[in-house]
């Protein structure tokens, strides 16, 4: 059949394309989610035309003011998406055609899609980095506020899922503090990391119009500098890449927490109850109140992770320059942070309303023998045995209180003694929970006053 032209690349072809094609190709489904990127990169390259004397003061005006108005219609959401043009950029360019007419196409004077799809994706991650900070912020905020309000409840501290030490429920909120204060620094990198523009690269090689200013053009879109190489930069997703890192492992640590709280909330723990809100009901078991929120926040870290691994599938093979394989960038990227962007939400309203069970916690924390170390410990420091030693001795101490279905702060000095000899009534003020607790005083440990200063030192922090 006989074409009726593409207007944009069409020139070179006789035939139409199959309507196969057109639903592989097209991408305009998904990448419109890049229009305010893509107005925004044409409003600065037309006035880098401006002063390249490509286009003059008049046509400057006509073009802002087209794009002005198109802008104000995607933010009403009065403008409507053509599937007759393939992508974002052809439907911001065959719109304005309709406003301005031929001078829609002096707009593109320099410049390939390649570029100026490099250079949409990148503004468009610099801006969700940003709520992803602020996001990660408040969620900060929310565990200050809660570890201060449970500054003296003692729970089990585990390793292997096993009860281990004593700790205060505070120590164990600011443990995941931390781990959000990673993921910020990690996006604050990266903001750093992309902070080149790759517009001006053209297809691969440059542009042949010298008189564009790349470092000025780079300075108007909010860009430090432009890319170095203008082949790297039409094909590099690195950023793409990064930044989906960085939604995996913040999604890993999302789904770390909503682990801990589901187990706790389990009838074998009790540790804690989500509010109403967060939970569902079953349609056959009447009592059931199922931590769903919490349990959708651990699976749908295994969405964003796909989202990682299908690009990093769609990368490895690649040749160097553009290859229409990176338009499958955009839809695992989209997805990533819509999902990314809900998690965010649900971990902080999570985190800020879970009723904990303060008498459970403490309770759980008498059993399994979880002040031995501080016996040993305690051994080292009062006679001349070495850890190793005293490690013996408390186990064996350990195994007799099991058999005799004591705590370590039931056994009467006689019993430690026939374990023992060096053995004397100091010890007593180190296998309870709460001493235990207190002499871990090293900084950064669980002891009330090094909490305390964790929280202010987390304060400065945000």
């Amino acid at each position: 059949m006989k074409k009726t032209t593409n207007l944009v690349w069409g020139g070179r072809f006789e035939y139409n394309s199959s309507n196969l094609l057109k639903r592989i190709n097209n991408s305009i489904s998904f990448d419109h989610n890049l229009v305010e990127e893509d107005i925004k990169l044409n409003k600065s390259y037309a006035k880098s035309l401006f002063k390249a004397k490509i286009i003059n003061a008049n046509e400057l005006k006509k073009i802002n003011v087209a794009l002005d108005d198109l802008k104000l219609e995607v933010k009403k959401k009065n403008f409507k998406f053509s599937d007759d043009y393939e992508d974002i950029h052809m439907n911001v360019e065959m719109e304005l055609k309709k406003r301005i007419g031929r001078l829609a196409g002096k707009l593109h004077t320099g410049k390939s899609r390649n570029d100026q799809v490099a250079t949409d994706v990148k503004l468009w991650i610099k801006e969700k980095l940003k709520n992803v900070i602020n996001k990660i912020i408040k969620i900060q905020k929310t565990i200050i506020k809660k570890s201060e309000s449970n500054l003296n409840v003692i729970m089990p501290g585990f390793t292997h899922s096993q009860n281990a030490q004593p700790i205060l429920y505070a120590h164990y909120l600011l443990s995941f503090f931390e781990m959000f204060e990673r993921d910020k620094k990690r996006a604050k990198q990266l903001l750093e990391n992309i902070d080149e523009c790759p517009l001006g690269s053209g297809a691969l090689a440059g542009t042949n119009f010298y008189e564009i200013d790349r470092k000025e053009l780079a300075k108007n879109l909010g860009f430090k500098k432009p890319t170095e190489n203008s082949l790297d930069s039409v094909s590099d997703r690195d950023f793409v890449i990064e930044f989906l890192f960085l939604l995996s492992i913040l999604s890993m640590h999302f789904s770390r927490i909503s682990e801990d709280f589901i187990i706790w909330s389990g009838s074998a723990y009790e540790f804690l109850k989500f509010p109403d809100n967060l939970c569902t009901g079953s349609s056959i078991m009447p009592q059931k109140k199922n931590p769903d929120a919490a349990e959708l926040v651990r699976s749908k870290c295994g969405r964003i992770y796909s989202s990682l691994f299908n690009l990093l599938i769609i990368q490895k093979s690649l040749p160097s320059g553009y290859s229409k394989d990176l338009q499958e960038d955009k839809e695992p990227l989209f997805d990533a942070f819509k999902t990314i962007d809900l998690l965010l939400d649900i971990v902080n309203e999570m985190i800020g309303s879970v009723i904990i069970n303060k008498i459970k916690m403490y309770n759980l924390s008498k059993k399994g023998y979880m002040t031995a170390t501080d016996l040993a410990d305690w051994i080292v420091k009062k006679t001349d045995y070495t850890f190793r030693e005293a490690h013996n001795i408390t186990g064996k101490i350990v195994l007799m209180a099991e058999k005799k279905k004591k705590l370590l702060s039931e056994l009467s000095l006689k019993e430690f003694k026939t374990i023992e000899p060096k053995i004397n009534k100091d010890i007593f003020n180190y296998v309870s929970i709460e001493n235990s607790v207190a002499r871990k005083n090293s900084y950064g440990g669980t002891n009330i006053n090094q909490v305390i200063k964790a929280i202010k030192r987390a304060k400065k922090k945000i």
